[in-house]
């Protein structure tokens, strides 16, 4: 079974991934897991949202939320799914350990946990 691109990605957060990619709710968790942001509706170039996310990502979700809330959640259970996520949608383990903020090795350990170490010898 193939893994959904937003498999994992947090309730809170699908409507920026739909819209705006994985990415930028991937940085968010990155920058603000755990906390309830408000989004201005008009930030400067200062703004930790900008500088957070940068420039085109930064304004693009402003655009979209701003005036509202968005809540980030603490994401204690790991990369996992993020991992996963990420290959689903084409990267490769050095694209993925760059973007989440992990080592490769990490990545590699995360991505082959699933995958069995030996056939099955019987065919069941």
């Amino acid at each position: 079974m193939t893994a959904h691109p937003l498999d994992g990605v947090p309730a809170s957060l699908i409507d920026v991934a739909e819209t705006l990619g994985l990415r930028v709710a991937l940085k968010l968790l990155q920058e603000y897991a755990g906390i309830e942001v408000p989004v201005p509706k008009h930030p400067d170039e200062t703004h930790p949202f900008i500088r957070a996310l940068g420039r085109e990502d930064g304004y693009a979700l402003c655009r979209m939320l701003g005036g509202n809330a968005i809540y980030v959640p603490n994401r204690k259970k790991g990369a996992k799914s993020d991992v996963l996520a990420l290959q689903a949608v084409g990267k490769n383990r050095e694209e993925i350990a760059r973007i989440l903020g992990i080592s490769q090795r990490h990545v590699r350990r995360v991505a082959n946990q699933d995958k069995p170490r030996q056939g099955d010898l019987f065919g069941t």
